[in-house]
């Protein structure tokens, strides 16, 4: 892929949010709010461990408040993949813009999007952290490279060829060849758009985070269509 597929994708994810603002919103809101409210808990939690060497309040209550936080954020992350998952689908015309709130729950409509999530997360990140073990940046490798790991797993359990984990996030590797830097470099496109947020407390990222998840659900489409345009002639040359 090029510069100039970059720009296409980033605009067309721009054009889709902001014509269809108000499903967007709805789409995420619940998942971002489950995030705020756990980075609030946890900015707080900063400040009761200086009460807790100060000896005026209790590491129990801190635990407590660190562990409700850290369940938020679980919950935040599922939400977001069912949001992911409905925007693949967008992208491609099979599904509509409407019930914005029930299409954030899409993780949950099927059991083996459940646990096939569940199971790539965690061994994509036991993978990622022992790469990371030997230095930081084949860590950050590796991530790209298992990136569109419940991407493939949920289209080919769709299409009646369902597949483990494992070779989920292997068909990703291979998916990637090639398209790592190009990932990174369209992500690092955003880093304006997340200081912004950062900046205004988080509320940019009400149209940051659909834009951004958007244009990645752009981008594996893209890679989809390339594979598949690829497969054809080598079979036509075969």
């Amino acid at each position: 892929m090029t510069a100039a597929d970059r720009i296409n994708l980033k605009a067309g994810a721009k054009k889709q949010v902001l014509d269809q603002f108000k499903f967007y919103f709805l789409l995420a809101i619940l998942w971002l709010a489950l995030n705020w409210v756990s980075e609030m808990i946890s900015d707080r939690n900063v400040s009761g461990l200086q009460r807790i060497l100060e000896g005026t309040d209790s590491l129990a209550t801190s635990a407590g408040a660190m562990s409700f936080a850290g369940l938020l954020v679980i919950v935040s992350l599922m939400l977001r993949a069912g949001v992911q998952l409905t925007m693949v689908d967008l992208d491609r015309g099979t599904a509509q813009f409407d019930n914005p709130m029930q299409r954030g729950f899409k993780l949950f409509e099927d059991s083996h999007y459940f646990w096939g999530w569940v199971g790539i997360s965690l061994l994509a990140g036991i993978f990622v952290f022992f790469w990371s073990w030997l230095l930081f940046i084949p860590g950050i490798i590796k991530t790209y490279s298992y990136s569109q790991a419940f991407y493939i797993y949920r289209d080919a359990y769709d299409q009646g060829h369902p597949i483990t984990v494992l070779e989920a996030i292997t068909r990703s590797r291979h998916m990637m060849d090639g398209n790592k830097g190009f990932l990174f470099i369209m992500d690092l496109s955003f880093i304006l758009w997340f200081m912004l947020s950062g900046l205004f407390f988080g509320i940019p990222a009400i149209f940051v985070m659909p834009y951004y998840d958007q244009t990645r659900a752009k981008f594996y489409n893209q890679l989809v269509v390339r594979q598949a345009a690829q497969a054809g002639a080598n079979s036509s040359l075969n």
